[in-house]
Parts: structure tokens; C-alpha cells; sequence
């Protein structure tokens, strides 16, 4: 660590305990916020959802679970991409690395914790959107057993991403802006809240190089099948742009104090 004391030998906290640390370290930072940005984070998908999902169920229940997973992928980016550029921006200009500094832990460490705290704050919007399209649109919904690791593939990378995205923002409001653009970007590039039929060739095929693409057809298959070869194959993409996603984050605030590379 660049802002190690001299003459003192600092070992680094074992990795486990350097995660639960910082995840309640951060959670501690929106103790008095949480309920203003949970609700926040509910609008927009659930109003997305109760738009478009009026006009879906003209065209079939494909459609409707269509507009279902892309609000689900929405209320995920909102609530977990975005917070985090905005949170990173937020200690890169304000000094607050300097307090990671100070601690005994790896980079790595403070990347999977704001990880694990951003997920955790964005359940009750997924929650919350999911109930309200099985009740209101009618959905028949089957639950995969692979709910859980879908849903860490589905988030882990766009929390990357925004760490990323954060750390190198010129200013908070330079992080927001980018962040809520690459959002709108990700749900329009693609079907991912809208049906393939209904795009135009050249959108469809931008959408195989869209995250969020993968993102909204893995929780299409686990909620409503069928959960097969495809499964494997997107869950595989999801992987590698988290592994890439790591790799430029970690870098980015290898050192913290030292801090965020400029």
C-alpha cells in the first residue's frame, strides 16, 4: 500500500474477513440514504414494466415475457452498475480511498465487498418488479434452481463495470451521466427489453455485443425455460466480461490512496 507508515509491517487481513469488513463498511454509507434509493430504484423498471407490458400483451405471452426480463435487467443495472460509478466517483474525488488506504486489505477485497452490498441493495427492487409482473401481467412464472448463480453471473460484471467506469470519471456528475447513458444504451441495443421480431435486423445483431443481451436472456430461461445448451453458452460470455471487467477494475484502484490511477 502506497500510504503505508514506515517501519511498520502491516500483513494484509486473510480475505474472507477483509470482505465481510468492507461489505459492512459500505452498507454503513447508506445507513441513512438506503430507503430513498431502494424506492428510486423500483420506479423505473416497475413503470417501465407497467408501459410497455400493456402494449406486449397484443403481441403474445413471448413478448410480455420479454418486457418482464428487461425490466428485471433494467431495475439490476440501476441498482447495482450505476451505484457503483457513483459511489467510486464519489471516494475518488472526495478522499475517501485514502481511508481504504489505511487498512491491511487487497483491492480485490473492497471490489467483491461493494459487490456483495450493491447486490444486496438491489434485491428488493428485483423483488419488487417481480411480483409486480407475475400479479399484474399474469405471468407463469417456473423458478430454475439456477436463480442464485444466474443472478451473481448477471450482476458481478456491471458491478465491475462501474467500479471502472467511476474510477475513471473526470467528476461525480461526469460518472452519473456516462452511467445512466450506458444503462439506456444497454436496454436499447438489442432485445433486451424488446422482442427481436419487432427490431430491425441491424439492432438485433448489435445486441450479440451487448452485455445486457445475455444478462436478460439468462433470466428469461430461469424464470421461464427452458434452461439447456444456450444456458451455458451466455452464462460463459457473462463470465469472461466479468473476468475482464476485474482485471481493468482491479487495476484501476490497485494501491487505493495511492490511489485511483490517474
Amino acid at each position: 500500500m502506497s500510504t503505508a507508515i514506515e517501519g511498520i509491517d502491516r500483513k494484509p487481513l486473510p480475505f474472507h474477513r477483509a470482505v465481510w469488513t468492507l461489505f459492512l463498511v459500505q452498507l454503513s454509507n447508506w445507513r441513512w440514504s438506503w430507503r430513498g434509493m431502494v424506492i428510486t430504484g423500483m420506479v423505473a423498471p416497475i413503470l417501465t414494466l407497467a408501459a410497455m407490458g400493456v402494449f406486449a400483451k397484443e403481441s403474445g405471452g413471448q413478448s410480455v415475457q420479454q418486457v418482464f426480463v428487461g425490466s428485471l435487467t433494467l431495475a439490476l443495472l440501476f441498482e447495482t452498475q450505476n451505484k457503483v460509478a457513483a459511489n467510486f466517483a464519489f471516494m475518488k474525488f472526495n478522499d475517501a480511498f485514502a481511508f481504504y488506504a489505511a487498512l491491511p486489505v487487497r483491492p480485490q477485497a473492497f471490489i467483491v465487498a461493494t459487490a456483495a452490498a450493491f447486490t444486496l441493495l438491489a434485491l428488493p427492487a428485483l423483488v419488487c418488479t417481480t411480483l409486480f409482473g407475475v400479479l399484474i401481467l399474469g405471468l407463469n412464472v417456473s423458478l430454475s434452481p439456477l436463480a442464485v448463480p444466474v443472478l451473481l453471473a448477471v450482476v458481478l460484471p456491471f458491478v465491475g463495470y462501474g467500479a471502472w467506469l467511476g474510477s475513471r470519471a473526470n467528476s461525480p456528475e461526469e460518472a452519473g451521466s456516462l452511467s445512466l447513458l450506458s444503462v439506456l444504451a444497454m436496454v436499447s441495443l438489442g432485445p433486451v427489453a424488446i422482442p427481436a421480431h419487432l427490431l430491425p435486423d441491424f439492432m438485433v445483431w448489435v445486441g450479440w455485443a451487448n452485455p445486457a443481451f445475455y444478462a436478460s436472456s439468462l433470466l428469461r430461461q430461469v424464470f421461464f425455460g427452458p434452461v439447456g445448451g444456450t444456458t451455458a453458452v451466455y452464462f460463459g460470455v457473462l463470465l469472461g466480461y466479468l473476468l475482464l471487467m476485474w482485471v481493468l477494475s482491479s487495476k484501476r484502484i490497485a494501491g487505493f490512496g495511492g490511489a485511483v490511477e490517474s
